[in-house]
């Protein structure tokens, strides 16, 4: 019932934008009495961070999985997972109801100031991901790393500079050096 809530939220911000939806919205085109919505997520705004972490955690799913593609070279499995975060920010209709100014704004929060909860859910994926891929690394190093580029990544979506691959090479270049002495403090 919640992944129900969830989608008719996704139908309706693209529709209408986030500020035009209301829970009684939500409710009928889920199906679903308004009072569910509610007992469910809580408020409009616990509603609006679920379907957020929602979205946040398909672009995590595009993002391990360019990860695993490139294991065997650190580099490549940064820059493809950084390029599969922002390609799919840039192509996402959340991402861009959220900055194309619409009257969705009131969504900006949740990924920028009050995103604390993105950026812990997205860090914790990445360091698990990491992990599985590269266990000889210090975990500590692992966790700066991983919150470092999950805000770069956020960072980037959120005020995209126009061109991916120079906004990925960039960053790739910034963390090169971090990258190899983690590597090398592991061998």
């Amino acid at each position: 019932m919640r992944e129900a809530v969830l989608d008719a939220v996704e139908v309706l911000v693209r529709d209408r934008g986030w500020q035009q939806t209301r829970m009684a919205d939500v409710a009928d085109a889920a199906g679903v009495s308004r009072q569910t919505v509610y007992q469910l997520f809580g408020s409009r705004e616990e509603l609006a961070q679920h379907y957020i972490l929602r979205e946040a955690d398909r672009f995590l799913g595009s993002v391990e999985s360019a990860v695993a593609a490139h294991a065997d070279d650190p580099y490549a499995a940064v820059e493809a997972a950084l390029d599969a975060f922002l390609t799919g920010a840039a192509d996402n209709l959340m991402v861009k109801a959220i900055l194309c100014g619409d009257g969705s704004s009131d969504l900006l929060p949740l990924v920028t100031t009050q995103g604390l909860p993105v950026i812990e859910v997205a860090r914790e994926r990445l360091i698990a991901v990491i992990g599985a891929h590269w266990p000889t690394l210090a975990a500590a190093d692992v966790r700066v790393f991983a919150e470092t580029i999950v805000r770069l990544a956020i960072s980037h979506a959120t005020v995209a500079s126009g061109d991916t691959s120079h906004a990925v090479q960039d960053v790739v270049g910034v963390l090169r050096p971090f990258i190899a002495e983690v590597f090398a403090a592991a061998d």
